[in-house]
């Protein structure tokens, strides 16, 4: 079945002009096309949306049911974007996704333009290097998934308007990428991820230049919450990220201990991922 489903996905994208192919499926399989990009989505996520179709399944369809597949559609029209970005693939035009589930076969497509991933990458392009924006971003899902030594933590990221943003927060230990140089502190160099990770266990937060060069970690916010509107329940730390980018030009991106990670514009939440689907 999933081999007549992804040559029928190549028909409708062919016609839909993209090549662009997404395969939800937990089969092990490798397929290699010098036409089609063919990616498959991570195994966690599909095993999570098995179990929301089969538990819906289950039972009688209700209004309630219909929601929660309406729900789990949408994690799909947004969790699939993300995936896409994360592998280095341009979010323009459409994809098509091929859906090879026990309760649920089919295909869909997807305008990866209109997603609220692609719109949140628009609006922070304006202010800071995309490509810094999508290592923080790796480097946030790993943590959020991860932890440190089995730990799960939490940690915040404040990229541009540097001058700015360390008037308004103070060191919480010594700077650990003081004596660094740039090559060490670039964040879009892989190879300084495992030390951004354990630094990560300090309190406070980083704060990064608008191309992903880190010039502190352990700073400590010192802004106002007041009338700040974010969701209830989160902590201290979402609140002070929050805040420092309705006072200056930055955006922040936090991970909580819960393994969502928010990303921070004008004071406002601008996209909201949850590393589990990752």
């Amino acid at each position: 079945m999933l081999k007549t489903l992804i040559e029928l996905a190549k028909e409708l994208a062919n016609k839909i002009n993209t090549d662009k192919i997404l395969v939800v499926t937990k089969e092990d399989v490798e397929i290699e096309d010098d036409e089609f990009s063919i990616i498959f989505a991570p195994k966690r996520f599909v095993t999570i949306l098995e179990s929301t179709f089969f538990t819906i399944a289950e039972e009688e369809l209700s209004g309630k049911d219909i929601f929660e597949r309406s729900l789990a559609f949408l994690q799909i029209h947004e969790i699939s974007p993300l995936h896409m970005y994360l592998k280095g693939i341009e979010l323009k035009g459409g994809v098509v996704g091929v859906i090879d589930l026990d309760t649920l076969k089919g295909l869909m497509v997807i305008d990866l333009e209109r997603s609220r991933v692609q719109k949140a990458l628009c609006e922070c392009a304006e202010r800071v290097n995309p490509n810094a924006l999508k290592a923080v971003l790796n480097v946030a899902i790993s943590i959020a998934q991860k932890g440190r030594e089995g730990k799960k933590i939490g940690t915040g990221f404040i990229i541009g308007d540097v001058e700015e943003v360390l008037k308004r927060s103070k060191p919480l230990v010594i700077n650990p990428y003081e004596c660094y140089g740039i090559e060490e502190r670039d964040i879009k160099n892989p190879a300084n991820w495992e030390s951004v990770m354990e630094f990560a266990q300090l309190d406070g937060v980083f704060v990064l230049d608008e191309d992903g060069i880190i010039v502190s970690a352990g700073r400590y916010l010192e802004v106002s919450v007041k009338d700040l509107k974010i969701l209830k329940g989160l902590g201290a730390r979402h609140l002070a990220c929050a805040a420092i980018t309705r006072e200056t030009e930055a955006i922040a991106v936090v991970v909580s201990m819960s393994g969502d990670i928010r990303i921070y514009k004008d004071g406002e939440e601008i996209l909201v991922i949850d590393s589990t689907f990752i």
